[in-house]
C-alpha cells in the first residue's frame, strides 16, 4: 500500500487540497515528495513533508509539481494517469538506465506530452497484473511542457529518447500489440502443453515422447542424483 520512493524530489504542493477543497489554487506551498500510495480503483497518491513542518499523506498525482508552472496550462487526472490501481501490493524501483531519460506520452486525447523519468511502481498479486495481457507498470514521469505536473503512464504510452540508442520508427510501433495469454515457466511440470514443448523439440531429431516419459527421466536423474549424494557421504 505505501512505499518510500527510489529518490524523493523537492517540489510544491497546491494549497487548495491543503486546506480541504478541490480546486485548483494554482497557488503553491513547497514540499517534499517522499512516499507513494497504492489503493485499488484510486488514482496514485503520495506522502509529502510541506515547508511548514506539516506532513501529509495521500495528496493526489495531480495536485503535485516537480518544479514551478510556467504556463497557465493544467492538465486534467484522467490525462497524467490513464489507469487506476491495480491492487494494494507493488514494488517501486528507479531503474538506472532510464533515470532522467527524456520521453513523450500519448494521453487519451492522443496528445503527445514531453517529460523525463523519475520512478517506476510496479503492482504484483492481484489477477490483473498477474494475467498478461492486463498487466501496467506506471512509469512515473516529470513533464517539462510548463505544467510542471507529475505523470504516471504505461508502456504502451511512451516513446523514450536515447540520442546513442533510439530511431524513430512509426512503422515498426504500429506493428506493436499486448502481451499474449501464456506465462513462461522453466519447471516442465508448470507447462500446461508439456506434451506439444516435449513433442516439437523431440521433432528435431524424429523422436516421439510422452508425458510419461518425461517423468520417467525425472524420477531417474532425481534417483540417480540421490545415490551420488548417498556414495558422497551426505544427506
Amino acid at each position: 500500500m505505501n512505499k518510500s520512493i527510489p529518490q524523493h524530489i523537492y517540489g510544491l504542493v497546491d494549497q487548495g487540497i491543503l486546506s480541504g477543497s478541490t480546486i485548483d489554487t494554482r497557488e503553491y506551498e513547497r514540499c517534499v515528495i517522499f512516499g507513494v500510495t497504492s489503493i485499488p480503483s484510486r488514482a496514485l497518491h503520495f506522502s509529502i513533508l510541506c515547508e511548514s513542518g506539516a506532513q501529509w499523506a495521500r495528496i493526489p498525482l495531480h495536485k503535485l509539481r516537480h518544479e514551478k508552472p510556467t504556463s497557465e496550462r493544467i492538465h486534467e487526472l484522467p490525462q497524467l494517469q490513464s489507469w487506476d490501481c491495480h491492487g494494494w501490493d507493488f514494488c517501486a524501483v528507479q531503474y538506472e538506465y532510464l533515470r532522467e531519460m527524456g520521453c513523450k506520452f500519448k494521453t487519451r486525447d492522443g496528445e503527445m506530452v514531453s517529460g523525463s523519468y523519475w520512478f517506476t511502481l510496479d503492482h504484483t498479486d492481484n489477477g490483473y497484473s498477474q494475467y498478461p495481457p492486463e498487466h501496467k507498470c506506471y512509469h512515473v514521469l516529470l513533464l517539462d511542457d510548463g505544467s510542471g505536473q507529475i505523470a504516471a503512464q504505461p508502456n504502451n504510452r511512451i516513446v523514450w529518447r536515447d540520442d546513442s540508442f533510439v530511431r524513430e520508427n512509426q512503422e515498426q510501433l504500429s506493428t506493436y500489440r499486448v502481451m499474449p495469454e501464456k506465462t513462461w515457466h522453466a519447471e516442465l511440470g508448470r507447462n500446461a502443453d508439456l506434451n506439444k514443448i516435449i513433442n516439437e523439440e523431440a521433432s528435431k531429431s524424429h523422436i516421439t515422447y510422452s508425458l510419461g516419459d518425461a517423468i520417467d527421466a525425472t524420477t531417474a536423474y532425481v534417483k540417480g542424483h540421490d545415490q551420488v549424494v548417498r556414495d558422497n557421504g551426505h544427506s
